[in-house]
């Protein structure tokens, strides 16, 4: 019964692009009528329903692309209908009728050549190599194309037929049909425009698709950077943060470090880094590119690319990961295909004992988790109380998913927000929210506009941070307490010392969640009713009558090592004690030496 109303709501919401073959069949009887009243207003119509279409209905593309109804099929179809008028009404001669019609035809394939070039320009994902932070003259990324570029670019595909029906609809009306040669003149002069400025982005593009003369470029200015250590990402730009984390890890480091991606949009959502990064986009570029000089490699996910790098045998390679949690995941078995698992503290040794994953102990090196260190242990110094809710994503599969967003989320929002003035919220989704489930996508701009409209209402103070408005640990600093789910949220949070709340969506029994899960060992359970939080919140009034934060510093060394030395130098020593092993048939052959070296810095 579900699948059938989901499936008749669907039917429903795609329904609405009928709109726009019967305004067109409207715009072809008023031409065959040889009637410009009837043609103007039935052309109102036509784009009229095109913005409203678009506005109810993004993904309209799809049930159009099913119907051949494409934007520059419609747009053929109001030419061919603003011709048939030209020759019904019977006020434009001969000429004026051939004019247009081939006036038209060149517009149209000035419109196709500016489109094909946008199109080309576009696809940055097809560049074998990109580099940033590599020296003068070194192949980045052509910049972006203007806003304007960009918008006039759209209105020539979906409108490009605007300007001539607008002066040739309006020449019959005056009697001059001749004005249908401004119009074309007009789409004529934008599509001239946009070609200009296309062409030095081509340029660009052509010479960056050579790629054998980019990767020897490439080449020697790796060989003269002379890299020891790689942190080697490969996934979406909407995975981006889980390098981005480490940035300024590595450029902390003594040794030269280097990110390697793998693909050029990837190399624009970076974060600002003073690290040299290079992009190896094609499979058997990075096979054949060398490394020679490194010696590390760094894992944050664990990804089918991997196996690009893996092959090398003398770089020694290291899962760090991108976040310690207590999910399925973050004990993947794909980790013992690694020289080493770096891990935060004993409760990630832990995790992967008490796991089927096979990781070798001595394979396991705690080194703490450098990126905490500006998270601070005092409060938020807002005039009222500040509660951070970060719920995590809805996994890639039902087995794997944590989230309190579907359940949860809005009965926590309401009721954070029902304590009026006295506590401000700010509310920090997953950057993978909605990926999966179109429902959590749902939630989470209901929860947007209930904070707004309490910020409307005079509440104030209440924020939605997304994206880059603020890193997570920002957001750790501003708060007084954190609502979150079983995610690595938890342990990055765990330094500030501040009370925290942990989502038990599946109402299990709360001795044994916090077995499940030891990071919610001391925090505060709410159950899937959500009704233990208004008294949870009177702790984050209250400073100073929190019993649970004993429980919290013991919980602190647990997750993440001792405070001494700090993780950064754990960190920096792992590196180095890796970097000067032996090969890596050797490496565990002397009792663990090249491992110990690591942890006998802690």
């Amino acid at each position: 019964m579900r699948r059938l109303v989901s499936r008749y709501s669907a039917l429903t919401r795609y329904s609405s692009v009928l709109w726009l073959p019967i305004t067109l069949g409207l715009l072809v009887g008023a031409a065959a009528a040889g009637s410009p009243w009837a043609f103007l207003g039935a052309a109102v119509l036509c784009y009229a329903a095109e913005f409203g279409v678009g506005r109810t209905l993004p993904d309209a593309a799809r049930p159009l692309r099913w119907g051949q109804m494409s934007p520059g099929a419609r747009v053929l179809v109001r030419q061919a209908a603003l011709v048939l008028l030209l020759v019904q009404s019977g006020d434009a001669g001969r000429p004026t009728v051939v004019l247009a019609a081939i006036g038209l035809l060149l517009v149209d394939w000035l419109r196709a050549a500016t489109l094909a070039g946008a199109v080309a320009s576009r696809r940055v994902n097809r560049l074998p190599f990109a580099t940033r932070n590599l020296g003068e003259g070194e192949p980045t990324l052509p910049a972006p194309a203007a806003p304007w570029q960009a918008r006039l670019t759209l209105l020539l595909e979906s409108h490009a037929d605007l300007p001539a029906l607008l002066f040739g609809t309006v020449g019959l009306l005056l009697g001059v049909p001749v004005l249908v040669v401004a119009g074309l003149l007009g789409t004529a002069a934008a599509a001239v425009a946009v070609a200009a400025a296309q062409l030095p982005r081509l340029r660009r593009m052509r010479a960056l698709l050579n790629a054998d003369r980019t990767g020897r470029d490439v080449q020697r200015r790796v060989n003269r950077y002379k890299p020891e250590v790689v942190l080697y990402f490969t996934g979406p730009p909407t995975t981006v943060y889980q390098a981005n984390m480490w940035l300024e890890t590595l450029e902390r480091l003594d040794r030269k470090a280097m990110v390697l991606v793998r693909s050029p949009e990837v190399v624009r959502a970076l974060a600002p880094t003073s690290l040299a990064v290079v992009c190896i986009t094609r499979a058997e570029d990075m096979m054949n590119f060398d490394l020679g000089t490194v010696k590390v490699a760094l894992y944050p996910g664990n990804t089918g690319k991997n196996l690009h790098l893996l092959r090398e045998e003398h770089i020694k390679h290291v899962f760090v990961g991108h976040g310690d949690s207590d999910k399925g995941p973050s004990s993947n078995p794909v980790s013992k295909v690694f020289d080493e698992v770096w891990v935060a503290g004993p409760g990630g040794r832990d995790r992967y004992h008490n796991s089927d994953a096979g990781v070798r102990d001595e394979a396991i090196v705690e080194v703490g988790r450098p990126q905490l260190g500006e998270i601070t242990t005092e409060p938020s110094g807002g005039p009222v109380p500040t509660v951070l809710y970060a719920p995590t994503w809805e996994g890639w599969d039902n087995e794997h998913g944590y989230s309190s967003l579907l359940g949860m989320g809005e009965r926590i929002v309401r009721t954070l927000l029902e304590q009026g003035p006295r506590l401000r919220v700010i509310y920090r989704p997953h950057p993978y929210t909605g990926r999966r489930l179109p429902e959590a996508a749902a939630v989470h701009a209901r929860l947007i506009k209930m904070i707004e409209q309490a910020n409307r209402g005079g509440a104030g103070g209440h924020q939605v941070v997304t994206g880059a408005d603020a890193s997570l640990y920002e957001c750790f600093n501003r708060s007084d307490m954190l609502i979150t789910d079983i995610s690595s949220v938890i342990s990055d949070y765990i330094p500030s010392l501040k009370p925290y709340v942990v989502t038990n969506p599946d109402g299990m029994d709360e001795n044994l969640f916090k077995t499940e899960f030891p990071s919610a060992s001391a925090a505060y359970l709410l159950s899937p009713g959500c009704g233990e939080l208004a008294d949870i919140l009177a702790v984050a009034a209250t400073p100073g009558q929190d019993p649970l934060a004993a429980e919290r510093r013991t919980l602190r060394d647990y997750l993440l090592g001792p405070e001494h030395p700090d993780a950064m130098t754990r960190f920096a020593a792992a590196v180095d004690a890796l970097a000067q092993a032996g090969p890596r048939s050797t490496m565990y052959r002397d009792s663990g030496r090249a491992v110990s070296a690591a942890t006998e810095h802690a």
